[in-house]
């Protein structure tokens, strides 16, 4: 991307800021998406235990930031997240386990009567309650006790965190939500405001209860509509993809291992390329391929030859699937030929459901 004029404020590489935020959310994604990636084949492997727990709280927090870096590119996440009370609570109490332990507080979750009930977009509840946990943790004294009691009330599930802390002063009380000013040391003052925006966002509300001493945050969530018993599962998740034959076109050694490893693991070979200069070698050999997943970062400088050829290789009735997350239009030399776009950061599940959609010609 070009200046279009001077400025006396230093950026990365001497570019403009837009630029250098693009560039960020363009390696974070793909750092996002090894992430997820690894961590997924680690569930497989590690069995049960502390292990197993450890890979669940890395993997959560890991979806925390695949949905708001999916968000920040205009990106839709795939599906709602199917997640109940107690598991959101329950997780949640995992994820600041440690940093309960540093500060000598310990957290406890009181299930008593409250039904496990479904709610509505879960990782976002998560998310919100994580932010509730580690502020009660931070006013909360050692050797005191954070608590989280659930509830139901009509169509919201309820989560109510109470710490042991000072409490609030009633004129803060007033602006809790609103207020730049931050009591917590190192604070900055966003994290119950944006909650409490973020809640009303998705149909929630958080609420102040109790000033003092100690606090009591209500978050009260919307709960999941009743889903059809006679929804038909998709024929795509049964279609083998053994023998396929899919080019991957990736320049960042790290997300090429992940989607190589994830890909052979369905008995798929994978043919792999990193510049455009690789991939006209690959076609002028001759190689054939029934899907191509690409990322158009390694075209930035050259792009004709290299996607014109691609271009020609969906003529020839292969499938092409964009995998790149911050362009926002298909190049014109791809137009009316890109199968399927899957927005990095992703999942390695949506990039295997789409080749099964592609080859079970759903």
């Amino acid at each position: 991307m070009k200046n279009s004029q001077a400025s006396d404020t230093p950026h990365v590489g001497g570019a403009a800021p837009e630029a250098d935020l693009a560039g960020v959310l363009h390696e974070v994604s793909n750092a996002l998406t090894v992430v997820l990636g690894w961590l997924d084949a680690a569930r497989t492997k590690v069995g049960s235990g502390a292990a197993l727990e450890a890979v669940e709280v890395a993997r959560a927090h890991a979806q925390l930031g695949y949905r708001m870096a999916r968000n920040a590119i205009g990106a839709t996440v795939g599906v709602d997240d199917e997640r109940c009370l107690h598991s959101v609570a329950r997780e949640a109490a995992l994820g600041v386990t440690q940093e309960a332990r540093r500060n000598g507080v310990r957290v406890h979750v009181d299930f008593a009567d409250a039904p496990d009930v479904e709610l509505h977009d879960g990782m976002t509840a998560y998310q919100i309650l994580m932010n509730l946990l580690l502020n009660a943790i931070a006013f909360t004294p050692v050797g005191g006790i954070v608590t989280v009691s659930l509830g139901k009330d009509g169509s919201r599930a309820v989560f109510r965190v109470t710490d042991e802390g000072p409490g609030i002063e009633a004129e803060r009380a007033e602006t809790v939500f609103s207020g730049p000013v931050s009591t917590r040391e190192g604070g900055a003052g966003i994290g119950l405001s944006y909650a409490a925006s973020l809640a009303k966002s998705r149909g929630g509300e958080l609420v102040l209860l109790g000033s003092g001493p100690g606090a009591t945050f209500e978050l009260r969530w919307p709960l999941e509509k009743a889903r059809s018993v006679a929804r038909p599962r998709s024929q795509s998740t049964s279609v083998s993809l053994a023998g396929m034959r899919v080019l991957l076109v990736e320049d960042d050694a790290a997300v090429s291992s992940l989607i190589e490893f994830a890909l052979e693991t369905h008995e798929i070979e994978v043919l792999m390329v990193s510049s455009p200069e690789q991939l006209v070698e690959m076609f002028e050999a001759g190689e054939k391929f029934d899907a191509a997943l690409i990322d158009l970062s390694p075209f930035e400088e050259d792009t004709g030859k290299a996607l014109a050829l691609l271009k020609n290789a969906a003529r020839d009735g292969a499938s092409l699937i964009l995998i790149s997350g911050l362009v926002t239009s298909i190049p014109p030399e791809l137009e009316g030929r890109i199968a399927a776009w899957v927005r990095k950061p992703f999942e390695m599940n949506e990039v295997i459901q789409v080749l099964r959609r592609l080859r079970g010609g759903d």
